[in-house]
């Protein structure tokens, strides 16, 4: 009997190279043609490059690391293996490491964990660290001494999440302004040694210490939304159809799908991702991708790989809910700020994967106009991971008990059972709110409303236009059309004649789906709805 072959993945957890290379089930997507032109020896030899979490910087740089050190036998096969790369005749020594060593719950804690850090560096070209002067200093000697004891007279120096010590503090100004000083002094050592280092990458999620850390580093070009490198870090489409086809296929065989639909699922809940306004290219995130096809459900992981509380928090500070990120304007300069003291939110979570460029309005420089973005949650798997901790952490509500409404509305729904998602479902949803919050007015009770619906999979569009005003919210399915309407103390009767008055289903009127009329009031003395009102139109 022929044994089948077993299908290798992309990679979930191993995020070093020649691991992966030599791994009998993981899957290396050849990216180093790319990392050929980001590594080539120009004069832009010293980059930086922001991406969200969980998009494989890490294997980037372990990538690169063996790339430098000349280990051309873990290339066999890849682009780079028929490039005249430099490394293949003159390696050059790296030194790699994450600042995530360095972080620490005080001031002082991460001033030990930096000196541990630099103190292992040294000892890894057996220079002596000195205790009578600080980390900086002794990074400093570091480099130069590693320098003279290169073949080259040169390092290459890789620096993966540089900006995780700074992170720790966005909610403790005053001990983030003294972390940020002590890594501007460490980062410029870089500068002011930049003779000895042949190829600098610096990797981060933000650029939250750009004004004042970056102000010493002033040399490194930012290659973040450089549309050279928009596809350097996740999955493309075409990549879906080509190496990572088997993977595709293996997942839709275990969901009852084909090739197409199971891409097309894949891309729903993974895709999305626009890292330069100059590309139109999009790219899945890798982990989450990789996650999939190794336990063959489409679902949200990247919500698993670290909790979006910071995120959740910043959010519900702004007044703001998660349906209110699909359309959320935007500039260059807006996204490029990155001073925690005046950080908008729209930098914060574009940066950090929670947004993307979903559209580019083009200026006109002839008018000294500037271009505009449109961000929007990437994808599916983002979206649910906003709303779930939206309502955890903001909201409070007990997973469990919240997850057993969300079942019995998801099946209302899917049986076609809307009196019953009406009258029974979102009455538990409103109840939900925690006693000490306030729906105060239409709006908000709108806004909740979307966040229920989503969680239930029923998917509203929001303020939805016609010819007389704006639906407040419609529902459309293969086989019915449902328009809402809110109201805020006055009466679900209300809420149905303004649909009526207002012809707010006319454009549904006469096809093939039959329309219904829902008309919704929210009663502030109650804290939840009245008795919905439901009429065909």
């Amino acid at each position: 009997m022929r044994k089948t072959r077993p299908i290798k993945v992309p990679t979930t957890g191993t995020f070093d190279f020649e691991t992966l290379i030599t791994s009998k089930t993981g899957k290396y997507i050849d990216k180093t043609a790319l990392l050929y032109k980001l590594a080539a020896p120009t004069v832009d030899s010293q980059l930086f490059i922001s991406r969200p979490r969980r998009f494989g910087k890490s294997l980037m740089l372990s990538t690169l690391k063996a790339m430098f050190e000349g280990r051309r036998d873990l290339f066999k096969g890849l682009a780079i293996d028929k490039l005249p790369w430099e490394g293949w005749k003159r390696p050059t020594p790296v030194y790699s490491f994450t600042m995530s060593s360095a972080v620490g719950g005080t001031y002082d804690k991460f001033q030990a964990a930096l000196t541990k850090l630099v103190s292992g560096l040294c000892g890894q070209i057996d220079l002596p660290y000195d205790p009578a002067v600080d980390a900086t200093v002794n990074f400093e000697a570091f480099l130069v001494a590693a320098a003279a004891k290169s073949p080259t007279k040169k390092i290459v120096v890789l620096i993966d999440e540089y900006d995780e010590p700074v992170a720790k503090f966005l909610d403790d100004l005053k001990t983030l302004k003294l972390v940020r000083s002590t890594l501007h002094d460490f980062y410029e050592k870089l500068k002011s040694n930049s003779k000895y280092i042949r190829f600098l990458l610096m990797t981060g999620v933000t650029k939250l210490t750009k004004l004042s850390v970056f102000s010493g580093l002033n040399h490194l070009k930012d290659r973040s939304m450089d549309k050279r490198f928009a596809t350097l870090l996740g999955y493309t489409s075409d990549e879906l159809d080509g190496p990572l086809r088997e993977n595709v296929e293996a997942l839709g065989a275990k969901n009852g799908l084909n090739f197409k639909e199971a891409k097309k699922g894949i891309l729903s809940w993974y895709d999305g991702y626009r890292f330069s306004p100059e590309s139109t290219a999009r790219v899945c995130n890798p982990v989450s991708l990789g996650n999939a096809m190794e336990s063959g459900k489409l679902k949200g992981y990247w919500e698993a790989t670290g909790k979006a509380t910071l995120i959740v928090n910043r959010i519900e500070k702004a007044g703001m809910m998660p349906g209110d990120l699909e359309n959320v304007p935007a500039d260059a300069f807006m996204l490029d700020v990155c001073d925690a003291e005046t950080l908008p939110i729209e930098a914060l979570l574009y940066q950090g994967g929670y947004l993307t460029i979903k559209e580019v309005k083009r200026g006109d420089p002839k008018k000294g106009e500037t271009d505009k973005f449109v961000l929007a949650p990437p994808n599916l798997e983002v979206r649910e991971a906003l709303k779930r901790g939206y309502l955890s952490q903001v909201m409070g509500l007990k997973e469990g008990a919240f997850n057993a409404l969300v079942d019995t509305a998801k099946r209302q729904i899917a049986s076609g059972d809307w009196k019953g998602y009406l009258y029974e479902s979102l009455f538990g949803l409103y109840a939900s709110v925690p006693p000490d919050w306030r729906i105060k007015n239409e709006a908000e009770a709108k806004r909740y409303f979307q966040l229920f619906a989503f969680m239930t999979g029923a998917n509203p569009q929001p303020e939805v236009a016609t010819m007389l005003g704006y639906a407040d919210a419609v529902i459309e399915t293969p086989s019915a059309v449902y328009v809402f309407e809110f109201k805020y103390r006055k009466s679900a009767k209300a809420a149905i004649r303004q649909i009526r008055e207002r012809d707010y289903a006319a454009k549904w009127a006469g096809g093939s789906r039959p329309v219904t009329l829902i008309g919704i009031n929210f009663n502030p003395k109650k804290r939840n709805i009245d008795m919905p009102i439901v009429e065909a139109l």
